[in-house]
């Protein structure tokens, strides 16, 4: 069973699983009817006591505070960076297509308990350290997206996501066997996945380590905001359609908008998550979070959540939302040209209209370049 008897008492007791302990001050309720109504969205700059964020050193602590409390109740919490990855199996090959090399190789993470995941390199045909551009999915080899991303001068770099955790309910992955006392759900499996990449290309000369940017879709745009939040060497997060656990928002959404009670349904996408999570089913205003967190977390890195019009499923509102209230903390932190918020018309896919937007705030963000319109993006 995917979390065992362990979480199985914790969600009717709840008693915390066993993990490492990690610093802060934040405990677990005593019981889900102990949690305050919450009928706005939860104030990021008020520690969980009622203490006020005042000062820089203040706003670390209430970081680290909202990143147990995300762990704790929607994603499962994240085994620590393993000792080492290195690459296997590499093959090698020119693209006829663009001026570009691919390479394929194996990852393999930890030097105990083994985990193995199979990467893509797209790298552009030039000397010097480039900028990266990473994304998962499934399979390798969606390579209709490279051309662009090279003709801009970024290196692209796939991962296969279901080497660490199918994508199907009731089954516990390689990445979860090998760490069974985690108590992890598929969206923290990925995002971790997307943390290794950056483990490996720490090991290469050729990469602009301070232009490393995380780039999903739909489901993968839930991971790459998770990936961002956590990790601080993603320079830049772009979530596209991401939708409920992502950049939309549970509390506020248009009525044709997918809601917790939804997604996190046993038979549709429970396992993305903690079980926890299912706990709001109805009682959203009792969340002691908002995904407004999560954008608050890449702060002061830079953000970019792109979206369609007609996507009501994925709540384009919510989004638009969550962007604002995370803009305080951008704000906060001198970061405030670092946040953006893009929309067109059409539906729930990840374009070359949205590739564009994406890389030109990136082109803004790494270089002071600037491409193109930008009113679509917070100022």
């Amino acid at each position: 069973m995917r979390f065992g008897l362990n979480i199985l008492l914790s969600l009717f007791f709840l008693i915390p699983p066993f993990y490492p302990v990690r610093a802060g001050s934040w405990k677990p309720p005593a019981s889900l009817d102990s949690l305050p109504e919450i009928e706005e969205l939860p104030d990021l700059f008020s520690f969980s006591d009622g203490r006020c964020v005042r000062s820089i050193a203040d706003w670390e602590r209430r970081r680290a505070e909202m990143k147990q409390i995300l762990q704790y109740y929607e994603y499962g919490h994240l085994p620590p960076r393993p000792d080492r990855v290195v690459a296997e199996n590499l093959k090698k090959r020119n693209l006829s297509e663009c001026r570009a090399t691919e390479e394929r190789m194996t990852l393999v993470i930890g030097s105990e308990n083994k985990v193995s995941m199979r990467i893509a390199v797209y790298r552009p045909e030039k000397s010097g350290k480039l900028p990266v551009i990473v994304r998962e999915e499934a399979e390798l080899g969606h390579i209709e997206e490279v051309p662009l991303l090279i003709e801009r001068g970024y290196m692209l770099v796939e991962y296969a996501r279901e080497d660490l955790d199918l994508d199907k309910p009731n089954i516990d992955g390689p990445a979860q066997k090998a760490y069974p006392e985690y108590d992890w759900a598929t969206l923290a499996v990925w995002a971790w996945g997307g943390m290794r990449v950056v483990d490996y290309l720490e090991t290469r000369n050729d990469i602009d380590l301070k232009r490393i940017g995380i780039v999903g879709h739909s489901r993968g745009g839930k991971m790459a905001l998770l990936a961002g939040a956590f990790d601080e060497r993603f320079a830049l997060v772009a979530a596209n359609g991401s939708g409920c656990g992502g950049a939309g928002c549970f509390r506020i959404r248009n009525e044709k908008s997918e809601t917790l009670g939804k997604i996190t349904e046993p038979d549709r996408f429970a396992y993305w998550f903690h079980p926890r999570l299912r706990w709001f089913d109805g009682k959203e205003n009792r969340l002691p979070f908002d995904q407004h967190f999560l954008k608050a977390l890449v702060a002061p890195r830079a953000l970019i959540c792109t979206e369609a019009e007609q996507d009501l499923w994925a709540n384009p509102l919510g989004s638009r939302i969550t962007t604002e209230q995370a803009q305080k903390v951008f704000d906060f932190l001198g970061a405030g040209k670092k946040n953006a918020y893009h929309i067109r018309k059409g539906t729930h896919d990840l374009t070359p209209t949205d590739w564009r937007a994406i890389l030109d705030f990136a082109d803004q963000q790494f270089y002071g370049k600037h491409r193109g319109k930008s009113s679509n993006l917070s100022d």
